[in-house]
């Protein structure tokens, strides 16, 4: 978590520079949420909501259409399951509730059109885990970074408008390329579980939908 903070730190001497130079670098911040859920744990719906914020920044490779773009957000994933939503294998009154915290950081190549209002963009996120909680039934509650991959690797597409100079809104979703938590031979509360309830591989699948405010 400290590296991801020293970034941050180093990083806003790059959005005062956009203040005095908006043609090279542009600058703003980031505020939404995630509709998440963990492909592999066998319960289905995005019905994990929770932050996504943070800041971003991007400049020209190409012209004025073609920019590199990276940010450092605050993103909260998981999964959510209750009640008659519940996998008919367990007990109808059963519910579930997995909530990840990390520390991200995308990069992205972004296609701006002639007016800069619609942009396209794609690439890779790089996700550090520093806390969550899974919690089955109300009863039992474990740390989630002490069974989860401390790293979440995930590519993303993005579509934003700018509906003025400043202000905009954007859509993104994101999937995991490597697993976050595999199940083989594993115990849970003391219980070997051979063939868990939720899943053996999961991945994390999420959508976010965010407002911008460029500087």
């Amino acid at each position: 978590m400290k590296r991801y903070l020293l970034i941050i730190l180093y990083t806003f001497p790059l959005f005062s520079f956009a203040q005095s130079d908006k043609r090279f670098f542009e600058g703003g911040l980031i505020v939404g949420f995630n509709a998440a859920q963990v492909d592999g744990d066998k319960l289905y719906g995005f019905h994990k909501i929770g932050a996504n914020m943070g800041v971003m920044g991007g400049f020209p490779i190409y012209k004025k259409s073609l920019y590199f773009q990276f940010e450092l957000l605050y993103s909260q994933k998981g999964s959510r399951m209750s009640n008659s939503q519940i996998n008919s294998q367990l007990d109808p009154n059963s519910n579930y509730f997995l909530t990840l915290n990390y520390a991200e950081i995308p990069l992205m190549l972004s296609y701006h059109d002639k007016d800069s209002k619609t942009r396209i963009s794609g690439g890779v996120s790089i996700g550090s885990l520093f806390s969550g909680t899974e919690k089955i039934n109300n009863a039992y509650s474990v740390n989630a970074v002490d069974f989860y991959k401390k790293r979440d690797i995930c590519w993303l597409a993005d579509i934003s408008y700018m509906a003025s100079k400043h202000v905009g809104v954007g859509m993104r979703y994101s999937y995991s390329l490597l697993y976050i938590r595999n199940f083989a031979n594993y115990t849970y509360n003391g219980q070997s579980l051979v063939n868990p309830y939720f899943g053996t591989n999961q991945f994390n699948n999420y959508i976010s939908i965010r407002g911008i405010y460029l500087f």
